[in-house]
C-alpha cells in the first residue's frame, strides 16, 4: 500500500513538474494569446500581437507587432501599430495583488487619429471602450467570482513613447489628411487596473496629437491661407492705386491742356 501510494505521488509530482514546464516554455504564447483576447474584448475591436519574448530570470518582457484595429464607423485601418513595446519588471515588488513596471517603452510607434463625418475620435471611441469594460455583459457567476477576487492593480513608474508618427484624417474637413511627427510623450507614477491606465495613457495620448495636429497641421494651414488673403488684399491695393494714379494723370494731362488754351499756346 506505502508502494504505491509513493508510486501516485511521485507520478503526481512528474505531472506538476510536466504541467509547470509546460507554463514556463510556453509562456510566451500564453502571453500573446491573452493580450489578443483579453484586448480585444476590452477595446472591443481586433488586437493583434506577431509574438511575445519573456525573460523571467531577466524580469524584462518584449511585445512584437502589436495592432489594434479602429473601431466600426471609421476608415482607418488601425488605431496603432505599435512596432516594438519593451518592459522591466520589478520582480520583488510583483505579487498576485500589484504588477510593478519599472518602465514600458514603445519605440517608433505608428499612431492613426480619425476624426469621422460625426466628429467622433477614434482614439477616443477606444478609450470609452476601456471605461465600458468590454462588450461581454457578465453572468451572475462570473460577477460574483469577480467579486471575491480583487482587481490586479499595476504600478508603472516610468512610460516612454517615442519618435511616433501621427497619421490624421479629418473627415469634416473633406478628409484633409496629416502626417506628424510626434514629440516624446514621458509619463511617470501611472497606478490602478490596467484598463484604468490603459484610459490614463490613451487621454494623455489623444491631448498629445490634438495639440501636434493643431500646431503642425491646422495652424499652419490657417496661416497659409491668412497669408494668400493678405497677397489677394495686397494686389487688389495695387491695382486700385495703379488705376488712381493714371486716373490722376490723365487728370493732370487735362488740366494742362486746357490751360495751354486758355493762355493761347
Amino acid at each position: 500500500m506505502k508502494k504505491a501510494i509513493l508510486g501516485i505521488f511521485i507520478l503526481l509530482i512528474i505531472a506538476v513538474a510536466g504541467g509547470v514546464y509546460y507554463v514556463v516554455t510556453n509562456l510566451d504564447s500564453i502571453v500573446k494569446t491573452a493580450i489578443e483576447k483579453y484586448g480585444s474584448e476590452t477595446t472591443q475591436t481586433a488586437v493583434k500581437v506577431d509574438n511575445v519574448l519573456i525573460k523571467l530570470t531577466q524580469g524584462s518582457a518584449s511585445i512584437n507587432g502589436l495592432t489594434v484595429a479602429n473601431p466600426d464607423g471609421f476608415s482607418l485601418p488601425y488605431a496603432f501599430s505599435l512596432g516594438q513595446i519593451a518592459t522591466d519588471i520589478d520582480v520583488e515588488k510583483t505579487s498576485k495583488e500589484l504588477v510593478a513596471i519599472e518602465l514600458i517603452s514603445i519605440s517608433a510607434p505608428q499612431i492613426f487619429y480619425e476624426i469621422n463625418a460625426d466628429r467622433q475620435g477614434s482614439l477616443n471611441v477606444l478609450k470609452d471602450n476601456l471605461g465600458a469594460g468590454g462588450v461581454d455583459t457578465p453572468s451572475e457567476d462570473s460577477s460574483s467570482e469577480r467579486k471575491q477576487s480583487a482587481p490586479i492593480n499595476m504600478h508603472i513608474t516610468r512610460f516612454l513613447l517615442e519618435d511616433a508618427k501621427l497619421h490624421a484624417k479629418v473627415v469634416p474637413l473633406k478628409d484633409k489628411t496629416y502626417n506628424l511627427k510626434l514629440p516624446t510623450l514621458e509619463l511617470t507614477d501611472l497606478n490602478g487596473t490596467p484598463e484604468q491606465i490603459s484610459s490614463q495613457i490613451l487621454s494623455q495620448l489623444i491631448d498629445h496629437a490634438k495639440v501636434e495636429i493643431q500646431k503642425q497641421g491646422l495652424d499652419k494651414e490657417l496661416a497659409a491661407l491668412k497669408g494668400q488673403a493678405e497677397e489677394r488684399v495686397d494686389a487688389e491695393k495695387a491695382k486700385l492705386q495703379k488705376e488712381a494714379d493714371a486716373k490722376l494723370k490723365a487728370e493732370e494731362e487735362k488740366a494742362k491742356d486746357k490751360l495751354k488754351s486758355l493762355l493761347g499756346n
